[in-house]
């Protein structure tokens, strides 16, 4: 896959405290009411804590964990595992080529930091990676979910359609267009990682 110029950024992404004060509450069989009582805070603002609306202070935060009887400590390295096994849609990171217009990458994994990138491409009717082939380093694997994808790889040309899947070195010149009237959407490996 082709990525000169690439632009993007990342979105904003929630701590996920919340989601694991939840967890650990829930666990223990108690209400946002009854760890209302044992914290002094109002259910209402638990509750805006637990969905990541409101971001507590670190001793609001202290008092919380020592009524659900955890630690902050384990708290944090919960909410940490998680940000590196776990990425969550609103967490992916959107890519587009300058120049290119029709085409956007979608890293799957962008706070991974392994070897193999996984992204979602889409590439509008019409749209294309250029007229010119691109090669680079690694391996790439996609398979087309919806649509139609032209994918020439070393000069031979493939038409895919859905769960068609290729596979090549990508130091091999390859390139691709969407020849119908509706996107093509693949999921996209590649290795070492690009973007």
């Amino acid at each position: 896959m082709a990525k000169d110029g690439v632009q993007g950024a990342a979105p904003e992404a929630g701590e996920g405290i919340g989601r694991h004060l939840r967890r650990e509450r829930q666990a223990r069989g108690l209400t946002l009411e009854q760890l209302a009582e044992k914290t002094g805070l109002s259910r209402s603002y638990l509750s805006n804590v637990e969905r990541d609306v409101n971001s507590p202070t670190i001793n609001t935060l202290r008092t919380i964990v020592n009524a659900l009887g955890t630690t902050l400590s384990r708290l944090l390295h919960a909410v940490d595992r998680e940000q590196r096994v776990l990425t969550r849609p609103d967490q992916r990171v959107e890519l587009t080529r300058a120049g290119v217009d029709g085409v956007t990458y979608t890293l799957l994994n962008p706070e991974h930091g392994g070897r193999l990138e996984m992204m979602l491409l889409e590439v509008a009717p019409g749209a294309s990676s250029g007229d010119r082939p691109h090669s680079h380093t690694g391996e790439e694997v996609g398979v087309l979910l919806s649509g139609e994808l032209d994918y020439w790889v070393d000069g031979v040309p493939y038409r895919l359609g859905p769960g068609d899947c290729v596979s090549f070195p990508s130091a091999t010149p390859h390139r691709y267009s969407n020849p119908g009237d509706v996107p093509a959407v693949c999921v996209w490996a590649e290795t070492p990682p690009s973007f």
